[in-house]
């Protein structure tokens, strides 16, 4: 965040995305940090999200349930996710995507960035 002051708020919430294992909603890190008794509003959250997110520390993802989670960006660890529709458990997916990206480059589109989510139901829901 070139120019932005490391705040506590900000500090927090770094914390609370680390600390979690799979990608988080604002209500989620609300609550986290709520338990932890610190004095932060919802508000708050969301403005340092968008800050962070313009910021490229951390990444957006949508699984279609009408809501944004957010994960730390890693250099060097790429990964998808898998969404079980049912329990809405969230599992890291790591892939070689090489030939995918071979064939997509053939085309004349600049390939900026990409995301690929996986859906269905996990062992537990099946």
């Amino acid at each position: 965040m070139i120019g932005q002051r490391y705040t506590k708020t900000r500090k927090n919430i770094f914390k609370a995305l680390s600390n979690s294992k799979k990608p988080i909603t604002a209500q989620e890190i609300f609550n986290s940090l709520k338990n932890n008794d610190e004095k932060i509003n919802l508000a708050s959250i969301y403005r340092n999200l968008d800050l962070m997110e313009k910021s490229d520390l951390i990444s957006v993802i949508l699984f279609g349930e009408g809501k944004k989670r957010f994960e730390l960006k890693e250099e060097n660890s790429h990964h998808h996710h898998f969404f079980c529709e049912n329990c809405g458990d969230i599992e890291d997916i790591k892939m070689n995507e090489d030939k995918i990206l071979a064939n997509i480059k053939k085309t004349k589109f600049l390939i900026k960035e990409h995301k690929l989510e996986f859906f269905g139901l996990c062992p537990d829901c099946q």
